[in-house]
This record gives C-alpha cells, sequence and structure tokens, in this order.
C-alpha cells in the first residue's frame, strides 16, 4: 500500500507541488492583509472542496460536454449550473458546521456578499480548471499529431523497402532468365535421347523442366496462384530426389483436400522443400522428413519437420529462412506468422501460418 502511495505521489508530483505553494502562499496572504488566520480545519475543509471542484469540472465536465456541437453546449452549461449550485450548496453547509453557531444561528452568515464571494470562488476555480483540461487537450493532439507523423514516416519507409525488395527480385528474375528457351529446348533434347533407355530418367527430365518453368514463369503471372500449381511442383522434386538418391529419400508430403484451392505468393513451397532436402537428412526410413498444409476458414497453415544434416550448418541457411519470413510479411502484414528452429536436439522445424487466406 504504501508503494503504491509513493508511486502515486511521484507520478503526480507536479501537482502536490502547484497546490501545496498555492495554498501557502494564498493563506499567508490573505492572513497577513485581513490580520487573522482561519482555524485548520476551515482549510482543511475549504481547500479540499475547491481541489474537488477543480478536478471534477477537468476530468468530467470539460471533458464530458467541451464540444462545438450545440447539443454539447448545451450539455456542458448544464454540468456547470449543477456544478455550481452544488458546490455553493457544500459550501455553505461546511460553513454552517464552522461558523454557523458563531454567528448565533445556522445560516446567519448567508448574505448577499457572502453569495458573491462564494460564487466567485467557485468560478475562479473552475477557469483554471479550463485552463488544465486545454493543456491536457493539447498534448494529446500533439501525442496524435507527432503517433501519425510516425505513423506516415513508417509507411514511407516500408514503401522505400518493397522498393527494393521489387528491384532485387526483379534482378534476380533477370538473372535467372540468360534464355530460357535455349534452357528448354536443350532438356526437350536430352528428353528425346534418354527416352528408350531410361524411362525414368525421361520423366525426369520432364519434372525438371517443369520445375525451371514454374520457378522462371513465377513472377510473369498471378500474384498469387492457386497453390494447387506449385503442390505438382513439389512432388516433381521429390521424384527427382528420390531418383536421385535411388529411393532413399524418405519424405511424407500430406495436404487437405482444398489446399490445391488456396491461394499463396509463389516459391514460397518450393523453397521450404529445396532446403529441407538440401539441409536435412532424408534417407532414415523411421525418421522421414514431413511436410503438411492444412486449410480451413481460418488459416492456412504449412508445417515442414526434418531430421538435422549432421556437421556445420551450410553457410546461408537462416538468410533463406529470412528471405521467406519478409516475403511474407511483405505481402502479408498482420496476417502472418513464421517460426523455425530446433524442435529437439536432433530436428528442425518451420511453422507457417496465414490468417483469412485467399481461396478460389
Amino acid at each position: 500500500m504504501t508503494k503504491k502511495i509513493q508511486n502515486w505521489a511521484i507520478a503526480n508530483k507536479i501537482h502536490l507541488i502547484g497546490w501545496s505553494l498555492y495554498i501557502f502562499c494564498e493563506v499567508l496572504l490573505i492572513g497577513f492583509a485581513s490580520g487573522r488566520f482561519g482555524k485548520p480545519e476551515a482549510y482543511l475543509f475549504h481547500y479540499s472542496l475547491n481541489i474537488i471542484l477543480f478536478y471534477l469540472n477537468t476530468f468530467i465536465v470539460l471533458k464530458s460536454g467541451y464540444d462545438r456541437s450545440r447539443l454539447h453546449v448545451a450539455i456542458l452549461s448544464s454540468y456547470l449550473i449543477m456544478e455550481i449550485v452544488l458546490f455553493i450548496s457544500l459550501k455553505v453547509l461546511v460553513d454552517a458546521v464552522l461558523i454557523g453557531p458563531q454567528a448565533g444561528q445556522l445560516f446567519g452568515f448567508v448574505d448577499l456578499p457572502y453569495f458573491l464571494q462564494t460564487l466567485w470562488r467557485v468560478l475562479q476555480f473552475i477557469g483554471l480548471s479550463f485552463f488544465l483540461f486545454m493543456f491536457i487537450r493539447y498534448k494529446r493532439e500533439r501525442l496524435e499529431k507527432e503517433q501519425s507523423k510516425e505513423k506516415e514516416h513508417e509507411g514511407s519507409l516500408r514503401n522505400k523497402e518493397l522498393e527494393v525488395a521489387l528491384h532485387e527480385a526483379t534482378n534476380a528474375y533477370l538473372k535467372a532468365q540468360i534464355n530460357p528457351h535455349f534452357i528448354f529446348n536443350i532438356l526437350g533434347f536430352i528428353h528425346d535421347s534418354v527416352l528408350r533407355t531410361d524411362a525414368r530418367a525421361a520423366q525426369a527430365v520432364i519434372d525438371l523442366s517443369e520445375l525451371i518453368r514454374f520457378a522462371v514463369n513465377s513472377d510473369q503471372n498471378d500474384q498469387e496462384p492457386q497453390m494447387s500449381l506449385e503442390i505438382t511442383q513439389v512432388e516433381s522434386l521429390i521424384r527427382l530426389y528420390q531418383l536421385r538418391f535411388k529411393e532413399r529419400a524418405f519424405v511424407q508430403f500430406t495436404y487437405q483436400n482444398g489446399a490445391g484451392e488456396s491461394r499463396l505468393i509463389p516459391l514460397v513451397l518450393l523453397t521450404l522443400v529445396e532446403n529441407l532436402f538440401k539441409h536435412g537428412d532424408i534417407h532414415i526410413k523411421d525418421d522421414p522428413a514431413k511436410i503438411d498444409i492444412a486449410v480451413d476458414k481460418q488459416s492456412l497453415r504449412i508445417s515442414t519437420y526434418n531430421r538435422i544434416m549432421k556437421g556445420n550448418q551450410p553457410q546461408g541457411f537462416n538468410k533463406g529462412m529470412e528471405n521467406i519470413r519478409t516475403r511474407l510479411l511483405l505481402n502479408y502484414p498482420d496476417r502472418c506468422d513464421m517460426k523455425y528452429g530446433q524442435a529437439d536436439v536432433d530436428h528442425f522445424f518451420v511453422w507457417i501460418n496465414i490468417k483469412a487466406p485467399t481461396v478460389s
């Protein structure tokens, strides 16, 4: 309890110091000017009333009624009149207890000068509270303007980041397509050459050709293509790795019905799977790598889980994950969450959740 009082006093020290100086100076000046001082209980009750009036008017009356519309002006006027009547009445009651018996009658001290003096006192503190209210309002409006400018600045920085990302993506795309038609023609020639001797190798050439075509054309097509297109390429990539490792690549790829109808920016799924093959140990039958896609009306969830390849982690791995995160956050701000890291000593996981996915 003492700690709370200390914290409150520290937070409101300006008010406490201000009221202390005001009361001290006013009591001394009026006391010396009139040649007499009041009783301590009189000061306590009167200044307590004044302080309550001051903050009541600042944080309730003015806050609820201050506006330019007529309705609020009418409400403010009504509140002020009720406030004035209430505090004059309380002042009369307090003085009736303190000085009434001395006057011979309970309310014998109440006359026109007393009423005008009390009314002036009430109006004085209402006026002072108005300045505090305007100061608080000014500080709030200035803070809102600063926050608005800060948001505009953040938006400007975000636009610049998008421009840089677009520029980098454009450069990467231009580098990737030295002459895609030439590459496809060569792959077609290789396919025709091996078809007679090895049908599986010929199918691998077709899968590789489709993978390259998908990657090259990914930013020329729809910004958010159906996932069925990339799911097909993931299945092709898995077949290629199984061919390469002579069926010693153990991967479980599962996805719900309807997952293919969800829309997602291209190459996210392929990049995750390619990283899984590149950095994971996929050669243990009892501990296969797992890729799963789940979707419902609320979210699209992509997860991978694989055994970690023994040895040092290749340079650039985290950079690849961060690139995926950056692309997702740029395209799905406030709707995307991505986590990755070691699930345990031997396994690595990636988890992506996109809220309110687009479905077609």
